[in-house]
């Protein structure tokens, strides 16, 4: 399985890297972060999962709810800022993130 940012698919297309011949080679599942990591992230505050912000929003949106964050943020600080509660109410909204959580048993 592979986490890739939507918002880059079809740039990376267009540079003749295609994320779905990669995969099928592989044999690997592309979950995406719609419409990007910070996207992601976003969605996973309360209050927000509804929220879909664009690629150029993310970031901004993301800051104004979790002022601290910094990009790539450590695997310490996701523990802290988020749960499984989290993660589960997110994704009733996010199709992405309900295939991610069905492929890890939660």
């Amino acid at each position: 399985m592979v986490l890739l940012d939507r918002d880059r698919l079809e740039r990376d297309r267009k540079n003749g890297r295609d994320a779905y011949v990669v995969a099928s080679k592989w044999r690997l599942e592309i979950v995406f972060q719609d419409p990007n990591l910070e996207g992601l992230l976003f969605g996973l505050h309360q209050g927000f999962e509804r929220r879909k912000p664009t690629a150029r929003e993310a970031l901004p949106e993301l800051r104004r709810v979790w002022p601290e964050y910094r990009k790539p943020p450590t695997a310490d600080e996701l523990i802290q800022r988020f749960g499984l509660t989290d993660l589960r109410r997110a994704a009733r909204h996010d199709d992405e993130l309900l295939r991610l959580l069905g492929f890890l048993g939660l």
